[in-house]
């Protein structure tokens, strides 16, 4: 009995230890910094080593313990006294603390995660979700469907169309049933099948759009801007045109080279600033705001003029810029950024989701005060791997009527 606690004690600890280096990967190292050779680097391969350095110290130690009282010398001489002696050792204390404080913590994850699975989310007001759509373009290399609910199929070239009605207030009857097409973190890449971006293309085109916006990080690398600037606006001829806002990979490949090549095909970029929808007299606000790490955001600027009782459309690349409206009137805010968290695990879910809100925001509908924010899983995956995580084309009708009481 004994044993078999110690080794559920280690095993919570390891979770623990898991749980702690995702926290350290998501806010400290993904999530804080501004330029592309982040200074915290180095703890993606400190801290692992470090964090199970600890855990293990009470096991050893242990074990060493054990064998040494069951000696007869030690049995003979003073049983108690060298055992008082060898616990009193400062690697003992630490490794009792560290195995009692990573328990805790891999035992809270687990009954977060067992208590968000268990509960079921009140739907938001406002929003009705509609039934989604896949289009995949290549079979499934593991046929079992058991097997792919727990992870064992790449979904990367799985593309989930998502439909969505958003109820708004004070939403002009011109704009009622007014379409928006949402792709975000495409990472155009030269080794990544060109079918798979037309098909994005076509899946934009068959929903008919009023517009199409794009929430950033276009490019991984500078010299696929051109190829991105291609495929990416091929036949794309929404009536009020294509809009976007910038990611941090635009930032580190090249904001102006972005901003020239998708500016040539008729691509408004909105950099802290808004412009004005019109449906006859009516008028809707589309509004953009620059990424929150890498960019220079400026709420104030992006909705200077705006009547607060008047509805608008914002866009931001990170989700994180939640945290900066303070309390501001944006009826549908969309992002992208964390990918839904690219790879999904059966049970716990997103683990790497780069913000400092971690997994809270990874994807989907989320009201935080007067906001509605949407978080798109995004498009593109570098590497191309996603797991339990489809890449996604968000689509939108706006409605008029009250979102809630």
């Amino acid at each position: 009995m004994v044993r078999l606690l110690f080794a559920l004690f280690v095993l919570l600890a390891l979770l623990g230890d898991a749980r702690i280096f995702l926290f350290i990967l998501n806010r400290v190292v993904f999530g804080s910094h501004r330029h592309e050779k982040n200074p915290w680097t180095f703890l993606i391969f400190a801290a692992p080593p470090l964090l199970l350095l600890l855990t293990l110290l009470f096991w050893p130690l242990n074990l060493f313990i054990a064998r040494l009282m069951s000696t007869r010398l030690v049995e003979r001489i003073a049983p108690a006294r060298a055992e008082s002696v060898l616990w009193s050792a400062d690697v003992a204390k630490i490794g009792a603390v560290w195995l009692i404080a990573a328990s805790a913590v891999g035992l809270l994850w687990v009954v977060e995660r067992a208590h968000a699975l268990g509960v079921r989310e009140l739907p938001l007001s406002g929003i009705e979700t509609l039934p989604s759509r896949v289009v995949r373009l290549r079979r499934a290399h593991i046929p079992f469907r058991s097997l792919q609910r727990l992870g064992a199929h790449n979904d990367v070239y799985d593309i989930e169309v998502t439909r969505s009605e958003v109820f708004v207030d004070d939403l002009p009857d011109s704009f009622d049933g007014y379409r928006i097409a949402f792709l975000t973190d495409t990472h155009v890449a030269r080794f990544v099948r060109r079918a798979f971006y037309r098909a994005v293309l076509e899946q934009v085109r068959d929903f008919a759009p009023d517009l199409v916006l794009f929430g950033g990080d276009f490019v991984s690398w500078h010299r696929d801007i051109p190829l991105a600037a291609d495929l990416l606006t091929a036949g794309l001829q929404p009536r009020d045109g294509i809009f976007a806002v910038l990611g941090n990979h635009d930032y580190w490949t090249g904001a102006k080279e972005v901003i020239d090549a998708f500016g040539a095909r008729g691509v408004q970029f909105l950099v802290n600033r808004s412009v004005r929808l019109r449906r006859g007299s009516d008028t809707l606000t589309l509004a953009g705001i620059d990424e929150v790490y890498r960019g220079e955001p400026d709420v104030g600027t992006a909705l200077s003029g705006l009547d607060p009782h008047e509805p608008c459309i914002g866009a931001s690349h990170h989700p994180d810029i939640i945290d900066l409206l303070d309390g501001r009137r944006i009826d549908l805010l969309l992002c992208g950024h964390t990918h839904g968290g690219q790879i999904r695990l059966p049970f716990f879910g997103a683990v790497v989701v780069p913000s400092r809100h971690e997994g809270e925001f990874a994807s989907g509908f989320h009201r935080v005060r007067s906001v509605l924010m949407y978080v798109s899983r995004g498009i593109g995956a570098i590497p191309p791997i996603r797991i339990l995580c489809r890449p996604e084309v968000a689509t939108f009708v706006l409605r008029s009527g009250k979102r809630s009481n």
